[in-house]
Parts: structure tokens; sequence; C-alpha cells
């Protein structure tokens, strides 16, 4: 079975002095601001890496949606609030360290 939705993930640590509970809850207003607000975003899923750090995942509805999304974030308060939690990314990165999946087969 093939779909046209498109999936991001990126990556993240958190700055010096932040921790889980703040995470959580500038998630939850990023969540609740900006997400829920777009278009296209099917789901999110935030998750903790077994060794350390943290990856969001996003699943969209198609890449044309993800870069809609992506457009409106450069120009939103409420992604500046929650970007600004997080070390910056290494900028050596293709992309800054998002990267983008297209679904080549889903099982279910």
């Amino acid at each position: 079975m093939t779909n046209s939705s498109y999936i991001q993930l990126v990556s993240v640590q958190l700055k010096e002095g932040v921790d889980e509970k703040t995470l959580l809850e500038t998630s939850d207003a990023f969540q609740r601001a900006f997400v829920s607000k777009q278009q296209g975003v099917l789901k999110r899923i935030l998750m903790r890496a077994k060794h350390g750090g943290y990856a969001d995942l996003v699943f969209f509805e198609s890449k044309e949606a993800a870069d809609r999304v992506a457009a409106a974030e450069r120009t939103s308060k409420e992604c500046h609030q929650f970007f600004e939690i997080f070390q910056p990314p290494n900028e050596a990165l293709p992309h800054m360290g998002v990267l983008s999946f297209e679904p080549l087969k889903t099982y279910e």
C-alpha cells in the first residue's frame, strides 16, 4: 500500500538548564498555538531518545503541506519560542538536521 503522506524527523538537544518538564510545557503550547492550526498536519509525536536527546516526528498530508508549514514557521512567534529551548542545529548538516521521508510502502 502506498500513500502520498510526507514525514519529517528532527533530532534535537535541549539547551543547558532546560529540563524535560519545560520541554513538555513548551511543546504543548506550540501544539495548541501553532501546529493544531496548520492545515495538512496529520500527527506529531515528541519522542525521547534512549541515550539522551529528543526528536519531533511530524506526519503531513503531502510534501506541499510540509512546505507550507515550514514557510509559516519562519514568521511564527510560537515556533520561535519552541525552537528557543533547543541547542542550535548544526549548520553543516544538510537541511539543518531535518530528515524528510516519503513513504514507500506501509504495512499494517
